[in-house]
C-alpha cells in the first residue's frame, strides 16, 4: 500500500510539473522553459538542415535532433502515464485514449512519429 501511494504521489507531482503554465511551481516553470528551448533547438536544426552549407554540421544536427526527439518521446510517455490525473473522471485506459485523441495528444504524437517511424517501418531501397 505504501508503494502504491508513493507512486500515485509521484505521478500526481509529475503531472503538476508537466502541465503548462503553472507559475506558482518552480519545477513546472523550469520544465516549461526547458521544453521551449528543446522546441526551438529542434526547429532550428530542422530549418538549418535545408541549407546546403550546413552539410558540414550534419553529425551535430543529427545528435541535436535525436536528443530533442527523445525528450519529446519521454514527455509524451509521461503525459500518457499521467492522463488519469488530467481526466480523473475516466478509467485509466479511457483517460489515455482521451488524451491520445485530444488536440495536444495528436500534436505530440505527430511531432515524434515521423522521426521514429523509420526505426519500425523499413523503407524501400
Amino acid at each position: 500500500m505504501k508503494i502504491e501511494r508513493k507512486v500515485a504521489s509521484l505521478k500526481h507531482r509529475i503531472f503538476k510539473i508537466i502541465q503548462i503554465g503553472n507559475r506558482t511551481d518552480i519545477p513546472s516553470m523550469c520544465f516549461d522553459i526547458f521544453i521551449i528551448i528543446v522546441i526551438l533547438a529542434n526547429i532550428s536544426v530542422t530549418f538549418l538542415q535545408t541549407f546546403d552549407g550546413a552539410a558540414r554540421y550534419t553529425d551535430t544536427m543529427e545528435i541535436v535532433e535525436l536528443v530533442t526527439m527523445v525528450v519529446f518521446l519521454v514527455e509524451y510517455l509521461l503525459r500518457l502515464w499521467t492522463a488519469d490525473c488530467l481526466y480523473p473522471e475516466k478509467t485509466y485506459p479511457a483517460a489515455i485514449l482521451r488524451f491520445s485523441v485530444s488536440f495536444y495528444g495528436v500534436v505530440d504524437l505527430l511531432t515524434i512519429l515521423p522521426y521514429f517511424c523509420p526505426f519500425f517501418i523499413p523503407r524501400g531501397a
